[in-house]
C-alpha cells in the first residue's frame, strides 16, 4: 500500500481507537485512507474532510494505556496452585487485563513478527464471519512495518500492542466463534474467479470483497499452504449463508469512458452512503480491484452503487 503521510495527525487518535462491534477497524481504516489520497489526490477537498471525520470519530477512544499498573510487572504467580502464569497461558484463556501485560511481553521478548505469525497460524485455521481473521489482522501486519518500525515513538507502540492484544482477545474468544454450516469445498477456484464470486455476493458493507483484497496484501506473508489455507477461507466466507442470509447477485453495471465519471461515483459513495469507516476501507479494496482485475470492473461500480444506497445489498 502507498503511504505520503499525508493524514499522521490521525494516527494518536487511530492507536486510541477500540472496538464497540468486535474488532477495531482504526489501522485498517487509516492504511486505506493514506493510499486512497496517493491515488486520487485530485479528489475534492469535501471527499477528505469526510473520510478523515470518519476515522476520526467512527470508534470510541480510550485516553491512556490500559491497566497500565500491570504492565511493568515481570511475572504473575499465583500462591494455591504454587506456579507462575506465563504469556501464553493468560492469553490461551483470553484473560482481561492480564492480556494486556501478556501480549506486551511476548512482543518485546520475540518482536512483533514472530508473534504476528503465531496468530496468522491461528487465523488460517477456520473462516470467520466476516473475515476479520484475515482482513483486519493483515492490517495490524501492514501498520507495524509501515508506521511503526520505521522509527514511531515508543509510545505508538504501546499503543498498538494494546489495540492488537483487543483483536487476539475478539477474534479467538470462544464467545464470539459463531459457527456455520460450511459448504463443501472439493476445488479451489483461481485468484481471479474467487474475486468475481466475492463482488458478486459482497455480504455486509463489502466484507467478501473487504477479506478477499487485504487477503492479497498478506502475501507477503504466507508461503504457498498458507496461501493456500487463505483462498480456502476465502471461498468458504463467499459461499456460506450464516443466519439463513440468502446471497446476492450483483450485475455488473456498464463501465464508464472516462475517469471523471468514474470519480463521481466515488464522491457519491462516501457523502451520500451509509457514514461508517467502512466507506474508507470498501472504497480503498475497490480502487484495488479497479486496477488490478479489470475485467471486474462493472462489478466494482455495482458495489459502489449497491453501498452508497445502504451497508446490505439486495437479494433476488
Amino acid at each position: 500500500m502507498r503511504n505520503d503521510h499525508h493524514f499522521v495527525d490521525l494516527i494518536p487518535g487511530v492507536l486510541r481507537s477500540v472496538p464497540y462491534i468486535l474488532q477495531s477497524h482504526g489501522c485498517k481504516g487509516y492504511l486505506a485512507l493514506e493510499n486512497l489520497r496517493v491515488e486520487h489526490p485530485h479528489w475534492p477537498a469535501e471527499v477528505w474532510e469526510h473520510a478523515v471525520s470518519v476515522i476520526r470519530d467512527d470508534e470510541p477512544k480510550v485516553e491512556g494505556l490500559l491497566a497500565a499498573e500491570l504492565l511493568e510487572l515481570p511475572a504473575f504467580f499465583e500462591p494455591v496452585a504454587g506456579r507462575t502464569f506465563g504469556p501464553d497461558w493468560i492469553l490461551a484463556r483470553g484473560l482481561m487485563p492480564l492480556s494486556y501485560w501478556a501480549m506486551r511481553r511476548k512482543v518485546l521478548d520475540q518482536g512483533f513478527e514472530a508473534v504476528f505469525q503465531e496468530v496468522l497460524a491461528r487465523s488460517l485455521d477456520r473462516p470467520i464471519y466476516l473475515g476479520h481473521e484475515l482482513s483486519v489482522l493483515a492490517s495490524y501486519g501492514l501498520f507495524h512495518r509501515s508506521i511503526l518500525e520505521p522509527g514511531a515513538p515508543d509510545e505508538y507502540l504501546e499503543f498498538f500492542i494494546q489495540r492488537f492484544t483487543e483483536f487476539v482477545h475478539v477474534t479467538f474468544d470462544e464467545r464470539n466463534a459463531w459457527v456455520f454450516e460450511h459448504p463443501e469445498v472439493t476445488e479451489l477456484p483461481s485468484e481471479g474467479e474467487l474475486l468475481g464470486e466475492a463482488l458478486a455476493n459482497p455480504g455486509f458493507f463489502g466484507h467478501n470483497v473487504l477479506a478477499h483484497v487485504w487477503t492479497q496484501r498478506l502475501r507477503p506473508w504466507l508461503d504457498a499452504d498458507a496461501y493456500r489455507a487463505a483462498l480456502h477461507s476465502l471461498t468458504v466466507q463467499v459461499r456460506w449463508e450464516p443466519f439463513d442470509e440468502v446471497k446476492a447477485h450483483l450485475i455488473p453495471l456498464e463501465v464508464p469512458d472516462d475517469a471523471a465519471t468514474l470519480d463521481a461515483r466515488f464522491r457519491t459513495f462516501f457523502l451520500e452512503g451509509p457514514r461508517n469507516i467502512h466507506q474508507v476501507t470498501l472504497a480503498d479494496a475497490l480502487w484495488w480491484v479497479w486496477c488490478h482485475h479489470p475485467e471486474h470492473r462493472g462489478l466494482v461500480l455495482a458495489n459502489l452503487d449497491v453501498f452508497t444506497r445502504g451497508t446490505r445489498p439486495p437479494v433476488e
